[in-house]
């Protein structure tokens, strides 16, 4: 709330409506937001951690709590990553990341390809599941 109130947009900015809230991600109440994610990514882990508090329940189910999606610039989820994969530490999220901003600046850059954005250049290796 700090960030919002002292630094953007700032003045004193306080909102009167919440900021989160809630959402299931799997059974009958699965906002559509995750319905339309997991059926464009295929699921990032193979087994179930039990008990299992909902249904129905589809093998594209979100596994965990910080099971992480990566969205590309049109909106489109692109990889989706098991909870355990650690976005501080990942290389290989990170190469996905660059992969994405290298699409955007090559293929939709808005100063014609002049960017100072450092990207490095880096290879998916098979061993690592999205």
């Amino acid at each position: 709330m700090n960030g919002l109130k002292y630094a953007r947009p700032g003045h004193g900015f306080v909102p009167n409506f919440n900021l989160t809230k809630k959402t299931d991600v799997n059974g009958q109440m699965e906002h559509q937001l995750f319905t339309y994610m997991k059926s464009e990514c295929p699921t990032a882990a193979n087994r179930f951690r039990q008990p299992i508090l909902y249904e129905p329940i589809y093998t594209s189910d979100v596994r965990w709590n910080f099971e992480k999606f990566l969205i590309g610039r049109d909106g489109s989820p692109v990889y989706r990553y098991a909870s355990t994969i650690d976005p501080r530490t990942s290389q290989m999220l990170d190469a996905d990341i660059a992969a994405e901003i290298k699409k955007t600046i090559h293929g939709h850059s808005l100063d014609h390809g002049k960017t100072d954005i450092d990207i490095p250049t880096t290879t998916k290796t098979t061993d690592h599941q999205h």
